[in-house]
């Protein structure tokens, strides 16, 4: 059976506005952000958005930046969703620091913005991985704070950024609650918020009270 003109039309107007309905419901989900041993190493962002959205198309782009700065010219790149539900993404260029801020702007074809979320990176290489509890829609983002000294040598200049260790106790210098080492509470604070002590004596003579769930 042939279908009529205005038939058509709708069936495709309906089709049209479903797809673009799919489009905008998307969101990240899940954020791997992963950095070379090597400060010459690109950086690399696997960015989940559901395999409901495996095959679509899609324009993402990535700022990064380290103590308020930025490291890039935050390109908006094409890519396509994997059967897995992810979009993978390097870096246009290494940077000469290891970025402690990844802002995230998914677009949809038409370049309408679907998502934006923000993640707080340990200055460091290696993986870092941030679930939705982890993603920052608000980008209430303030420069880093990390105390730095340089020392001189043949080679010239170099900067040590001091992060604490793991036996660290980890205070956060916006709720003064203060963590024992491993607290899951730890990877969820802005690196920017973060405060170390030796131990826990000294974190409650600077004013910090302890966290109500691993009771250091």
């Amino acid at each position: 059976m042939k279908l009529k003109t205005p038939m058509l039309i709708l069936l495709v107007l309906i089709l049209l506005v479903t797809t673009s309905a799919v489009a905008a419901s998307m969101e990240i989900e899940k954020v791997k952000i992963t950095t070379g041993s090597a400060l010459e190493d690109k950086t690399y962002a696997d960015v989940y958005v559901g395999s409901q959205y495996s095959g679509e198309n899609v324009i993402i782009q990535i700022y990064y930046s380290r103590d308020g700065s930025l490291l890039n010219h935050g390109n908006m790149v094409p890519k396509t969703v994997d059967n897995g539900g992810y979009i993978h993404v390097a870096s246009a260029d290494s940077y000469r620091y290891y970025p402690d801020k990844a802002e995230i702007n998914l677009y949809d074809t038409s370049e309408n913005l679907l998502d934006s979320v923000t993640v707080y990176l340990e200055i460091t290489s290696g993986t870092q991985t941030f679930s939705s509890y982890d993603l920052d829609r608000d980008g209430d983002y303030t420069s880093s704070s990390y105390s730095s000294s340089s020392s001189s040598s043949s080679g010239g200049s170099t900067t040590t950024y001091n992060s604490g260790t793991s036996d660290s106790y980890v205070g956060n210098s916006n709720s003064y609650k203060f963590h024992a080492p491993g607290c899951g509470d730890v990877n969820k604070m802005k690196p920017s918020n973060k405060v170390y002590f030796s131990n826990r004596d000294e974190a409650v003579s600077a004013g910090y009270s302890p966290c109500g769930h691993c009771h250091p």
